[in-house]
């Protein structure tokens, strides 16, 4: 199996770090990101698209399910990295009319999913290892999972044998692409928070002037 794994685009969190905004939308700069790393997926082969429930992964998945006509399944294991308290996120008819292309788990709350909350570092690599168990369960061969910067260092060490490796960070970029290939040998991990696909413009120019944004 194939996993490209892709923080989600500019949000409007991003932009306002010191708010707590557990489920922000993209800005017009985070949807400008999301349509270029649809392109650049677009020829990968990928026969899946999965997403975590916050709105922001889900549209910076759009461009990608709309180009290559597949649907977003949405994984509730994936949202964020939350130690703050415990939130509900919008109903599933709600989010429908914002993305039209998702398709929710069965066990995934309909009017409102529930976030608990209170994240401790052991409670989110559990996390993580169900959701990367899940995703290689799926049957699929090659995955673009949408999903955030935080919670992707967690499944990037999960993958990559590093489960007990807190120290070892990957910063994550909005839209940055990890490609990691699941082999019956090894596991190899062939980009690391990719971000050739955003060229030097105006928005990425400010961007990168002010160095990554905060996990999200």
């Amino acid at each position: 199996m194939e996993l490209f794994l892709v923080r989600h685009g500019q949000s409007v969190g991003n932009t306002l770090p010191d708010r707590d905004m557990p489920d922000s939308p993209l800005t017009e700069q985070g949807h400008v990101q999301a349509a270029r790393v649809a392109i650049y997926l677009r020829d990968r082969g990928i026969t899946a698209i999965y997403s975590s429930p916050l709105i922001r992964a889900m549209q910076s998945a759009q461009p990608l399910a709309r180009l290559l006509g597949l649907p977003i399944q949405v994984m509730k294991t994936l949202y964020e990295v939350r130690e703050g308290g415990r939130f509900t996120g919008p109903s599933q008819h709600l989010l429908l009319e914002m993305v039209p292309e998702a398709v929710f788990e069965d066990t995934m709350e309909t009017e409102g999913w529930e976030c608990p909350g209170g994240d401790c570092p052991e409670t989110v690599r559990r996390r993580a290892l169900d959701a990367l168990r899940q995703l290689r369960a799926c049957g699929e061969e090659r995955i673009a999972v949408f999903c955030h910067g935080n919670f992707n260092e967690y499944l990037l060490r999960e993958a990559l044998g590093m489960a007990s490796a807190a120290h070892i960070r990957f910063p994550q970029e909005n839209t940055g692409v990890n490609h990691i290939v699941f082999g019956e040998q090894a596991i190899e991990l062939k980009k690391l928070n990719d971000t050739g696909h955003l060229p030097i413009g105006p928005f990425e120019r400010a961007g990168r002037a002010a160095g990554s944004p905060p996990g999200g």
